[in-house]
């Protein structure tokens, strides 16, 4: 029986992902994503419905207790996703469907290697993003502005920007230039081990 999500779990859930309501709800929509092309990617017919069960399961446990860390939240989904795919596996009435038995609107309109390898894409960006939004948040306040202000604009006026940026921090333009190249070597950092921890689960997924 498919359990629904009840506005308190779902409410639990939201606040671990993320404190303001709006990038909570769209952390929320890209790990449901990624859970679905996780189960598309099985072969699961039923994936949608295997999604919302592995978020059913994350979100109650959330609302009873469990201490899950908000940095190893992904890796949660993930371990969840593995354990409700293997009870899908073992599903009695669990059955594979002929082509023929598929309507034709529900045909696939390109060969399945090329639809993996979008999603494989469509994944790798989501979770580039994710690591790149996560790793700046780790900055302190003022560096985090500097950042985003330091890269804003078209090229041309990228220039102005910056020189505008240095006066308004008291420091010259040179030195503007380090703090960026420091925070931007930690960023990187932060972004390539974050990457890691995906790679890491998807493997343990596998196995």
């Amino acid at each position: 029986m498919k359990r629904e999500l009840t506005r308190e779990s779902l409410g639990a859930l939201l606040l671990l992902f993320d404190t303001n309501p709006r990038r909570a709800v769209e952390k929320y929509e890209l790990m449901r994503s990624q859970l679905l092309t996780f189960f598309e990617c099985r072969g699961c017919p039923s994936a949608s419905d295997l999604a919302d069960t592995t978020v059913d399961r994350v979100a109650r446990r959330i609302l009873e207790g469990e201490d899950i860390p908000s940095t190893a939240l992904s890796s949660y989904f993930y371990g969840v996703a593995r354990n409700v795919f293997r009870e899908y596996l073992r599903r009695p009435d669990r059955k594979h469907i002929s082509i023929d038995d598929v309507s034709l609107r529900e045909h696939p309109s390109e060969q399945p290697r090329e639809t993996s390898r979008r999603l494989h894409d469509k994944v790798r960006l989501e979770q580039k993003l994710e690591c790149l939004e996560v790793c700046l948040r780790k900055l302190p306040l003022e560096m985090q502005d500097v950042m985003v202000s330091y890269y804003e604009g078209e090229e041309g006026i990228k220039i102005s920007n910056r020189q505008n940026l240095a006066m308004s921090l008291g420091i010259s333009l040179g030195n503007l230039r380090i703090r960026v190249h420091r925070a931007r070597e930690a960023l990187e950092k932060c972004v390539i081990n974050c990457l890691q921890a995906y790679r890491s689960s998807e493997t343990e997924l596998l196995h």
